[in-house]
């Protein structure tokens, strides 16, 4: 498995949740959107809710591109 995954090392796409993610960047991210972070989103984000920070910081990880999934 080690020899695959090092010879794949290009192709491989990090997961990771947003508090291992905080701190780094991508030129692309996806995000997986529950319907209560898509009506965060449509409202506006509390910067008092821990939910909301965390929504924050995984919609900002990318250099060019955020993608809901």
């Amino acid at each position: 498995m080690r020899t695959r995954l090092e010879d794949a090392r290009e192709g491989l796409v990090p997961g990771m949740t947003c508090h291992q993610a905080k701190g780094r960047e991508w030129d692309r991210v996806g995000v997986r959107l529950k319907e209560a972070d898509a009506a965060a989103l449509r409202r506006g984000l509390d910067p008092t809710d821990e939910a909301h920070r965390a929504l924050y910081v995984a919609l900002t990880r990318p250099h060019h591109l955020s993608l809901a999934v």
